[in-house]
């Protein structure tokens, strides 16, 4: 858009909204402002300001003030200007190309919008339009000043959005070369929780900086919208990933069994200890069809030390869903990944997103801890309803060419930097200058979640019977802790080496040697095994039925014997 007759002047001063005293060649002016925003920041003492003569002689001020300097940069403060330059760009085909229709303050319910535009391809959109004039270090912000009528505008955005149409929030800023547009918090909360809103609604929210000139106005670049601090967190993140991201077999070779596998035995457990682990596993079974096929009990002793076997049982589970459903062939559906045995919400994610490219978000306790601590949020990471929604947040800022990387970065990021444990390596962070929590400096106070129970402690005494090279074993119950793994002789509580010898006697069993054993303690997830124990020999099988005795280098290649009794096979 052009203006006619372009004036300079300095400021002097505003007394009110709607006027201003501007001093044109030599003379103190009133002039009309056409904005009737604060304008503070624009407005100083001296400035440069660029006003439009009017055509019209009867009116009080013969000038409109449109255009001021701020240090160097042109900045249109005529809130008329945004909607004028929009029309025109919609005109042109700036939003659809076949444009048919470009209608201005067209009424929908209740409300009425800036415009309501037509595609000849049958497409239909309301739009409302806002003008921004507020910058502070290349970021522009809306609204300058509280504004109820913003916040029903968004609101009736939304409301068309839900009858089927397209909608749209456009930000025009009024200069060149902001580096984004954010709602200005600090001054309307509730605008910013409106955009927000609209968002997740499936309002479009856009921003277009613009060509100033002291006489014309027109639309430039695209600009981002920043309603929460998620939306900056790709590119630098990427960057730092690209950069020095871990060399891991999974990754190298992504196909996905092998992201299926890994992103399995990952759960509770770190990188280092899984990788001898994922080859073992590898070497042995190749291929879905080959877990699949497996032995219980084969599998179990491939997984032995990794703790929490339900997994490995469900991996088996979920293979041979796979080869049932699938023909050997791992779905690439998000929703299918779900129904396969074992598999939740970040498990699903991780594969779809890695495997098979897909834009679905893999949340874990890693990235619940990262994102809270860079937004100081303070719900419970541990609310499902939380884990939730920051997986709904995040669909809307994954980069749709890159969501597998951006979901191993994030993975990199909680484990090798935000670390949950000690002081987190703030100064390799590629978010340290956006990270609340550190800005604030309160990362000890984040995440927030509920306090877990203590852990129950359950003592127990374990006998390692030898029966000359031989050792007793038994196997566990199908179902339970440990479930089917192999277990030595346990007593319940701390047993005294009397009390073993006579519990062994009643069972028929007649030690020849006992030597206690050094205590041991193994903590699962809710509690403890304070084990105390008992090196004995006997030269008799008379009242072991239940057990089996085995050589120890068939128990240590072939018997799956769970991690929690480490420290007795060390005797063995």
């Amino acid at each position: 858009m052009k203006y006619n007759k372009i004036v300079s002047g300095k400021f002097i001063e505003r007394p009110n909204r709607f006027i201003a005293y501007v001093d044109i060649a030599g003379e103190r002016t009133k002039v009309h402002v056409k904005n009737t925003g604060r304008c503070r920041e624009l407005l100083r003492d001296d400035v440069q300001v660029y006003l439009e003569k009017s055509n019209n002689p009867e009116r009080s001020t013969a000038y409109d003030l449109v255009v001021v300097d701020k240090d160097g940069r042109l900045i249109n403060m005529d809130s008329n200007a945004p909607n004028k330059v929009v029309g025109e760009w919609l005109t042109s085909g700036g939003l659809y190309r076949d444009v048919s229709l470009v209608r201005p303050e067209t009424s929908f319910g209740n409300s009425r919008f800036d415009f309501y535009v037509e595609s000849a391809s049958g497409r239909k959109a309301f739009i409302e339009v806002k003008g921004v004039t507020l910058e502070r270090d290349n970021v522009a912000a809306f609204p300058d000043a509280p504004s109820e009528r913003a916040v029903k505008h968004v609101e009736e955005l939304i409301e068309a959005c839900g009858k089927g149409y397209e909608a749209y929030l456009i930000f025009v800023v009024q200069m060149e070369s902001v580096r984004r547009v954010e709602p200005n918090w600090s001054t309307q909360p509730a605008f910013g929780q409106a955009l927000r809103k609209a968002r997740s609604a499936g309002v479009h929210l856009l921003a277009y900086d613009c060509l100033v000139e002291a006489d014309s106005l027109a639309i430039n670049e695209e600009v981002p919208v920043v309603v929460d601090l998620l939306d900056l967190i790709a590119e630098p993140l990427l960057a730092w990933y690209d950069e020095g991201r871990r060399i891991l077999p999974w990754r190298e070779d992504p196909k996905p069994y092998h992201v299926w596998l890994s992103e399995i035995m990952l759960q509770q457990t770190r990188v280092e200890a899984v990788k001898p682990y994922y080859d073992r596993f590898l070497r042995q079974l190749p291929t879905i069809a080959d877990l699949a096929a497996v032995e219980e009990e084969t599998l179990l002793k491939l997984w032995e030390g990794l703790g929490y076997y339900n997994r490995a049982r469900n991996l088996h589970r979920a293979a041979i869903q796979i080869m049932e459903e699938y023909g050997g062939t791992m779905p690439g559906d998000y929703e299918r990944l779900l129904k396969l045995s074992g598999i939740g919400s970040y498990t699903a994610g991780a594969i779809a997103s890695i495997a098979f490219g897909q834009n679905v978000p893999a949340v874990d306790g890693n990235v619940l801890r990262i994102l809270s601590r860079l937004r100081t949020d303070d719900r419970d990471i541990l609310d499902a309803k939380v884990k939730k929604a920051l997986e709904e947040e995040l669909m809307g800022v994954m980069p749709a060419d890159r969501p597998g990387d951006f979901n191993q970065a994030l993975m990199e990021l909680g484990a090798m930097v935000c670390i949950p444990n000690g002081n987190p390596r703030c100064e390799m962070c590629p978010w340290t200058g956006i990270c609340q929590a550190r800005i604030q400096n309160r990362i000890s106070e984040y995440p927030k979640k509920t306090p877990k129970k203590p852990r129950s402690i359950e003592k127990k005494t374990v006998l390692v019977i030898r029966y000359g090279d031989l050792v007793a074993l038994r196997r566990r119950p199908d179902s339970g802790l440990l479930a089917g793994l192999y277990e030595f002789p346990t007593m319940e509580g701390h047993q005294g080496e009397e009390q073993v010898i006579e519990n062994l006697r009643q069972a028929g069993v007649a030690p020849i040697r006992i030597r206690r054993l050094k205590p041991a303690k193994h903590i699962f997830t809710h509690k403890e095994w304070h084990m105390t124990g008992y090196l004995i020999q006997i030269d008799d099988l008379s009242g072991m039925g239940d057990y089996v005795f085995i050589e120890p280098d068939k128990i240590r290649d072939k018997y799956p014997v769970p991690s929690a009794y480490a420290a007795y096979m060390e005797l063995i």
